[in-house]
């Protein structure tokens, strides 16, 4: 029959090498981001040159098409979170997905905390703070 230390050992082991993968693979994406990171004052800067723009029911056409493909292009975001940001939607959100990326932080699976990870190959200390935006 298992102690119960053994259960909390396995689940603690569990949980860290759930943790590694998720690492590597945030690691693998941010690695294949080749392009600029995106700031809040970058997105402000094209959410403001499309208020400037003709509605157009906000459909992806003419001029702020152009700009959500010039978003894209320069900074590596999907095509859905450019047209976000050029509307005006969720643009902390978005900022605050591509800096986590930028910095390695995964999201705790337990709670609003960010487990922040140490870029270094051998040390995966994780450290629990205070969301950015709290």
């Amino acid at each position: 029959m298992e102690r119960f230390e053994d259960i909390d050992d396995h689940a603690e082991s569990r949980k860290k090498s759930n943790t590694e993968k998720r690492l590597a693979a945030l690691k693998a994406k941010r690695d294949a981001h080749k392009e600029e990171w995106i700031t809040y004052e970058d997105a402000i800067e094209y959410r403001n040159k499309a208020e400037k723009l003709p509605p157009n029911g906000y459909q992806d056409i003419g001029e702020r098409r152009a700009l959500r493909i010039e978003l894209q292009e320069r900074f590596g975001l999907t095509q859905g979170d450019a047209i976000n940001i050029i509307n005006g939607y969720n643009v902390r959100d978005i900022i605050q997905v591509y800096d986590n990326l930028k910095n390695l932080r995964l999201h705790d699976t337990n709670g609003a905390e960010i487990i922040y990870v140490k870029d270094n190959e051998e040390d995966t200390v994780i450290k629990r703070l205070e969301s950015d935006f709290d």
